[in-house]
């Protein structure tokens, strides 16, 4: 199983509902990945504020609310 497929069965075992995982950046605490739910085009649905899991061999956290947009704006995404 790859890294992100492990981070969304990750994620749905935690009750999200997300069914793509993309790594968006590293952190100390591990890499970081961004959940979010695609359409039947592959075009990002709207859920709100940002989800993410911070990975670290198998460790998996994820994080939420104010917290997540925090941690997402800190990364260039235009990269």
């Amino acid at each position: 199983m790859d890294k992100s497929a492990k981070i969304l069965e990750y994620a749905r075992n935690m009750g999200e509902m997300a069914n793509h995982a993309e790594k968006i950046g590293t952190t100390a605490d591990g890499d970081v990945y961004g959940l979010c739910l695609l359409d039947a085009e592959g075009m990002p649905m709207p859920v709100g504020l940002p989800r993410l899991v911070i990975a670290k061999g198998d460790k998996h956290t994820l994080i939420t609310g104010e917290e997540a947009l925090n941690l997402s704006i800190s990364f260039d995404l235009e990269e």
